[in-house]
């Protein structure tokens, strides 16, 4: 697998997270992310993962 689908799939599955109830701590706790990196991750869209993981 890529680096650049791994990190899609690690991005929607904070997103996915966040949607069944799970707060940050516990996302980033379970993933092995920083709080910042899942705040970050939570605050995108779609497309502007996109863009930046392109950059």
């Amino acid at each position: 697998m890529n680096v650049y689908l791994a990190k899609f799939i690690m991005y929607y599955e904070v997103h996915r997270m966040y949607h069944e109830g799970h707060f940050m701590p516990q996302i980033s706790d379970y993933l092995g992310l920083n709080r910042r990196t899942v705040s970050r991750y939570l605050s995108m869209y779609d497309q502007d993962y996109e863009s930046f993981l392109l950059k």
